[in-house]
């Protein structure tokens, strides 16, 4: 009996031990921001909360146009991201336009992640764009994930525990002069939901071992 005392016991410290640890991503620190200038006058809107935030920047001149747009959504379970930077000009005109976020966060286990990636970037003209998405482990300084101008693709990587993380995003669009310029990206990261039958089945031994006493 003693034994099965020990092994009811010993269940329901597994089941503490499951409940305190969850899959996802625990952020520290958000910063999301766009930006657009033309013609010496700009416009701006940010945001350093969590959870969902969408916004826009513009300004419509003379010779010059820029336009910033960000919408995201940082939830337990996944991080996604949609924005675009889009700037023109005619002779003479000047403009530029950034859209972009800064995502510190880390993982309280270890977990295997998958993501998609879908960036853009074009120019002509006296036009220019770069789009980045950039993932690096802090904790050991390795770059984990990278990417730049077009591309188009999805995987997954392994994050671990107690491991800090920060995903960078930044889309860019400039013109000096007659042009037209665009960067904008599509980012998703979804982590896995733990499965509840396995929650269920540690707290089914603990009951079957009270049972048999």
């Amino acid at each position: 009996m003693q034994l099965k005392t020990r092994f009811a016991a010993s269940a329901a410290v597994a089941l503490a031990s499951v409940s305190t640890a969850s899959a996802g991503f625990v952020y520290s620190t958000a910063s999301r921001a766009v930006e657009a200038t033309a013609s010496a006058t700009s416009d701006t809107a940010s945001d350093t909360g969590f959870g969902t935030w969408f916004d826009s920047a513009s300004v419509f001149a003379t010779s010059s146009n820029a336009l910033a747009q960000h919408g995201s959504q940082l939830g337990a379970t996944s991080m996604n991201f949609a924005g675009a930077a889009q700037s023109s000009a005619v002779t003479g005109g000047i403009g530029s336009a950034t859209s972009g976020a800064t995502i510190d966060f880390s993982s309280d286990m270890d977990q295997v992640v998958s993501f998609i990636l879908g960036l853009t970037r074009t120019a002509s003209g006296l036009g220019s764009s770069t789009v980045v998405v950039t993932l690096t482990d802090l904790t050991t300084g390795v770059v984990r994930l990278t990417a730049s101008a077009t591309a188009a693709f999805s995987g997954s990587l392994e994050l671990d525990a107690g491991h800090d993380y920060r995903l960078h995003i930044d889309a860019d669009a400039a013109v000096q002069g007659a042009g037209d310029a665009l960067g904008q990206y599509n980012v998703a990261f979804s982590a896995p939901v733990p499965a509840p039958g396995a929650i269920a089945l540690i707290a089914l031994a603990g009951f079957v071992a009270r049972r048999r006493r």
